[in-house]
């Protein structure tokens, strides 16, 4: 008999042409919805064989059974990002073996009404962001000063003592990066990152901060180390300030990418200009798959971020608390450095 795989919230999703939101409040049968896309998605779910994990005792008891968990704030523009899949899939499947069900939202679940009613209602036991904004971060310090069982993705706020966070290590790699490359003997380098919305801009910020940092630890002149913001939906942005590294005095030789969609971009540019990767110019971007890179001519060096870890880890840590079980789980989930054809890990020399 021919395997099935693990079907979860998002396949569902994807058959009915419906947000995972609304799959979500049929499944908790919360919310409004048509009767028409009700029987759309149960027969989805017939068809693929996906059964809601919820446990049936949860009825009995205080606790719902149910985690909250409030997507990345990009993820109404990207719902197919990289990250936001595998860290979906991560937390699905931990959530499915401790039998707990999500209650997905990919806005966020900041309320309109006050911390303290949302915690009386208790329509879940506890949240997970799996990514932090500016516009949340209120009402993330209330719940975790209310006590309420909150996780969330990236480095420890101020706000939080416990340690509420799982991380990945986003300014570490970033760090990395930079410190590689000059130790190879590239002294002219540029980070690339792009911003969708407002409330990604502390995060544009932080990897601003990494460049900054580094290059006065260094020594480095701003021609030498640069931080580089473009539009993401605006192809001519990126080209244009690629372009323009390339063509310069001292052409950039090193590029990071922290979308790794633009990577095919910056592949056709720097090809159209009769360049080499890498003997041009080295080039290294963000993955969220261990595989991501592979299939780039030459082969793309990537830092793999373990975002399916993080999701699994992101509940794991939310249902200790939950459970109050006190068991020692890793906060930190590292990355991995996966070097491949496009950027040589031999010390660059002069005229290389």
């Amino acid at each position: 008999m021919e395997s099935q795989k693990n079907i979860t919230i998002y396949d569902i999703a994807q058959a009915t042409n419906l947000s995972i939101a609304t799959i979500s409040r049929i499944i908790n049968k919360k919310g409004r919805y048509s009767a028409e896309t009700e029987s759309r998605v149960i027969k989805a779910m017939e068809e693929l064989g996906y059964t809601p994990s919820a446990s049936a005792q949860s009825l009995a008891s205080n606790q719902t059974h149910t985690i909250g968990l409030v997507l990345p704030f990009w993820s109404i523009q990207q719902p197919n990002d990289d990250f936001t899949i595998q860290f979906l899939s991560g937390a699905t499947i931990a959530a499915n073996h401790l039998k707990y069900d999500l209650l997905l939202d990919n806005r966020s679940f900041v309320p309109s009404a006050s911390t303290s009613q949302i915690i009386k209602r208790r329509r879940v036991d506890g949240f997970i962001f799996a990514s932090v904004g500016n516009s949340y971060q209120h009402f993330m310090a209330e719940l975790i000063a209310a006590d309420f069982p909150t996780i969330y993705t990236g480095v420890q706020l101020p706000f939080d003592r416990n340690g509420n966070n799982v991380y990945g290590g986003h300014e570490i790699y970033k760090q990395d990066f930079l410190e590689i490359c000059y130790q190879k003997g590239y002294r002219n380098t540029a980070l690339f990152t792009s911003y969708m919305q407002a409330q990604e801009l502390q995060m544009v910020e932080i990897s601003r901060q990494i460049v900054e940092d580094f290059r006065l630890k260094k020594g480095l002149t701003q021609e030498q180390c640069r931080f580089i913001m473009y539009d993401y939906y605006n192809p001519k942005s990126f080209q244009y300030a690629l372009e323009e590294l390339l063509t310069q005095k001292n052409p950039v030789e090193a590029i990071y990418l922290d979308q790794f969609p633009t990577c095919s971009q910056a592949y056709s540019i720097i090809k159209a200009m009769g360049l080499r990767i890498p003997e041009d110019v080295a080039v290294v971007a963000t993955s969220h798959y261990s595989r991501g890179g592979e299939e780039f001519s030459p082969k793309l060096t990537t830092t793999y971020v373990h975002s399916y870890e993080m999701g699994y880890r992101a509940v794991e840590l939310l249902v200790n608390k939950i459970e109050k079980k006190g068991l020692e789980i890793e906060h930190d989930v590292p990355y991995s450095f996966l070097y491949r054809e496009s950027f040589s890990p031999s010390i660059k020399t002069q005229g290389q």
